[in-house]
């Protein structure tokens, strides 16, 4: 089941993140900002729940565009499967949610970062339709 996190589900999702970002030193999810989340109108915290165990999560952002009339565009970000249910296609469900929701709010397009140097995702998100040679995202971390 994929569900919208709630302030329940902060430590789970922060072992998720610990597993996508290992050497990230400044992890720490609050509860009260995952309540924050639920009530913004444009930013979606999902969890994927199998036999009432998060295994998964994936933020959307939905961004007002002033190219495309009134159509906004969706940016997904950190996206994670834990290690121990990998390659079971809740990776695949849990994007095709997101695309839905983008899909009911007419979002125009989705976009998504992914790590250099994580080749087996890059090859899930191609795999699923994303196109990751059209564009090349720059980051800068503040």
């Amino acid at each position: 089941m994929i569900r919208e996190a709630e302030a329940r589900d902060a430590a789970v999702i922060e072992g998720l993140y610990r597993e996508l970002l290992p050497d990230h030193v400044g992890t720490e999810v609050l509860a009260e900002r995952i309540e924050e989340i639920r009530c913004h109108e444009h930013s979606y915290l999902f969890v994927y729940e199998v036999q009432d165990q998060i295994v998964g999560t994936a933020h959307l952002h939905i961004c007002l565009d002033a190219l495309a009339a009134n159509r906004p565009f969706g940016v997904v970000e950190r996206v994670v499967i834990s290690d121990k249910v990998r390659s079971r296609g809740y990776g695949s469900e849990l994007m095709k949610h997101l695309e839905q929701v983008c899909v009911q709010l007419n979002a125009s397009k989705m976009l998504l970062a992914s790590g250099a140097s994580r080749h087996g995702a890059h090859h899930f998100y191609t795999k699923l339709g994303y196109d990751g040679e059209s564009s090349k995202a720059f980051k800068k971390y503040l």
